[in-house]
């Protein structure tokens, strides 16, 4: 996962709860005056968690004996934060895992208590801790016109946000796992899998956009390229096309820009997300600021969401 903050609005709204679900999620009803419904059963997660347990080894982290790469890589990203970085194991976490950066500069690594640590889950965070070092986006909050502002339009936003922000994010680094050893995907693509052709059913509850971003991780983050054709061959015939062509343009969207830079990331983002809501919203930046958090500066930025005119 990516690191969190994703919407921390300035609207004074009182957020609604969220249920945390083992593998997919449903985003919650959203009432957009210039949308349709949407809902969710995309393979993504991120929360906040509640009173987490701190690891303190630092050779073996959560326990998990690391390969030299990925070792090296750790104490990189201790000595670009200045901090030893930090472990915790909350009972609680929408997602299997996720990485943040404390008020303070100092770098955590979450795994929820329920799920065996890995080491490819640990690559997988200190490559997101290196990139927001690195300036890449960290944190991105919409700015609603003042009649779309609700509870569940802020959660519909990050949820749908943190995909496409991290569909563009694993794009960049997944091939770095991938040399270090590693398949970053191999759960995603088993849930992938199980959704569409072992439990076919699951995937009728899905709208044109859950099908989309679907389409557009798989397209991204899957290695094996005759799994995207196969789950593509899969849209059309149950008459997906409209989520088949959107997703595939996202995702396209990413693998002709080649992002290299925080700009680029953010370029991209915005592109992906005014493919997936182009009849009803419109999306455009803001503004950016940088904030200091010890030795690096995390970016926020604040994105507008408007009625499709």
């Amino acid at each position: 996962m990516s690191p969190r903050d994703l919407s921390r609005p300035d609207f004074g709204i009182t957020f609604l709860a969220m249920k945390t679900f083992p593998s997919f999620y449903r985003l919650p009803v959203a009432q957009f005056p210039w949308s349709s419904l949407i809902t969710s059963l995309i393979l993504l997660a991120a929360s906040t968690s509640c009173s987490p347990r701190p690891e303190e080894s630092r050779t073996e982290p959560f326990g998990v004996f690391l390969g030299l790469e990925t070792a090296k890589l750790w104490h990189e990203v201790e000595a670009r934060y200045g901090r030893p970085l930090r472990t915790e194991r909350p009972s609680e976490l929408e997602t299997n895992a996720e990485a943040v950066v404390t008020d303070d500069g100092t770098p955590v690594i979450r795994i929820r208590e329920s799920v065996a640590p890995t080491e490819v889950r640990i690559a997988h965070e200190l490559l997101h801790l290196q990139m927001v070092s690195e300036g890449f986006v960290y944190s991105i909050e919409p700015r609603f016109s003042s009649a779309s502002v609700t509870a569940e339009n802020l959660a519909l936003f990050r949820r749908t946000a943190e995909v496409v922000h991290n569909g563009v994010l694993h794009w960049m680094f997944y091939p770095k796992l991938r040399s270090m050893g590693m398949n970053p995907s191999e759960e995603f693509g088993g849930q992938l899998a199980e959704t569409f052709f072992v439990k076919a059913s699951a995937a009728d509850a899905m709208t044109e956009q859950d099908l989309a971003l679907n389409f557009f991780k798989a397209s991204l983050e899957i290695d094996d390229p005759e799994i995207p054709e196969r789950l593509a061959a899969h849209y059309l015939a149950n008459g997906w096309q409209r989520s088949l062509d959107t997703g595939r343009a996202m995702a396209e969207s990413v693998t002709n820009s080649r992002p290299d830079s925080p700009q680029r990331e953010l370029d991209v983002f915005l592109a992906c997300m005014n493919r997936l809501f182009k009849e009803t919203a419109a999306f455009s930046v803001l503004g950016q600021r940088t904030q200091p958090r010890g030795a690096i500066q995390v970016l926020t930025v604040t994105v507008s969401v408007g009625r499709k005119r």
